[in-house]
């Protein structure tokens, strides 16, 4: 086998990415590992709440895993490109050939095999982006410092219906805070986190709920909802999250992995895609659960199937 079908470029350094470049690493293979931001561990790095999926670390947060992989992963000899942009990526030789944007400047790159570990981030709209660049009390997603740390005694309007925006309706409301949540159509979110709202009457859950017109004022933000407007401290979007599949609009467009109805790339046995030597782990895939633990998984699962796929084409 050559250096360049020991390569495997891997795309995304959260935990499915870091999972699989510890995997590649030790099945004898070549991990080069880009990530867009400046840091690894994806948008757990900023997820101050206790992570429910991970057994044998109750309480522990998305924040303290993401140190404890990271830490883990800088011990590994594995090149790292933070900053780092897919420009172009083709087929070339039975592998692949990328062009990428670093920090060292533009570089190319030879691969065997190619790993999407890309993530997901907070599902918004153009309006509530556009509201977000303008306000610091508006925020898109669960993932934030200020809703740790920096809301109080205030009226908080929360859009989404599931466990994320009930979840955050109850923390909220034990910090002083009275809250208001509109679930579009009706509440997705578990039963119990329903349950526990009901019983807060700091919490109003509205169903079928929409704002019909959102604007910043000086200190506030004002929502008519249901023809009544009022005016709020604070607006959470809370409508979920959605695959960083941008990147595949790099690809040649014959490589390019199929999509599920989700807009997820779909995947089969061993995280393979739709295009061979092309494989696809953690929240950008159709998993049935994301979460840190299904990441870590998949991303091994990702390289024993790239191990297994090249000593095939080499035997």
């Amino acid at each position: 086998m050559n250096i360049a079908a020991k390569v495997v470029a891997v795309i995304g350094a959260g935990p499915a990415g870091m999972s699989c470049a510890n995997a590649l690493l030790s099945f004898g293979l070549e991990p080069v590992v880009f990530e867009r931001s400046d840091h690894v561990g994806g948008i757990q790095r900023a997820n101050f709440h206790p992570n429910l999926w991970m057994l044998g670390m109750p309480g522990e947060t998305g924040t303290g895993i993401t140190e404890r992989l990271a830490s883990h992963y800088f011990d590994l000899p594995i090149t790292t490109h933070l900053r780092a942009e897919v420009l172009a990526v083709a087929r070339h030789d039975g592998g692949f050939h990328l062009r990428l944007a670093t920090a060292a400047g533009e570089q190319e790159l030879a691969a065997a095999a190619v790993v999407l570990a890309t993530g997901s981030r907070p599902r918004t709209t153009p309006e509530l982006t556009a509201l977000a660049e303008q306000s610091r009390c508006v925020i898109v997603g669960p993932l934030s410092e200020t809703i740790r740390d920096g809301i109080h005694s205030g009226r908080v309007l929360i859009l989404g219906g599931g466990d994320n925006a009930l979840d955050h309706a109850l923390y909220l409301a034990e910090r002083g805070n009275w809250v208001t949540v509109c679930a579009r159509r009706d509440f997705a979110a578990r039963r119990q986190f329903q349950a526990a709202c009901a019983g807060r009457p700091e919490i109003e859950l509205r169903r079928d709920c929409l704002p019909s017109a959102l604007s910043l004022r000086t200190d506030t933000i004002k929502a008519s909802l249901d023809g009544i407007t009022e005016d709020y401290d604070w607006l959470l979007v809370m409508y979920g999250y959605e695959p960083n599949t941008g990147v595949l609009e790099r690809f040649a467009p014959a490589i390019r992995p199929a999509l599920a109805d989700s807009g997820h790339i779909h995947v089969g046995r061993g995280q393979r895609t739709t295009v061979a030597g092309v494989y696809a782990a953690g929240d950008v895939t159709d998993c049935i659960q994301p979460s840190v633990p299904t990441a870590i998984a998949q991303g091994l699962a990702a390289a024993k199937a790239v191990e297994q796929d090249q000593a095939t084409q080499s035997t």
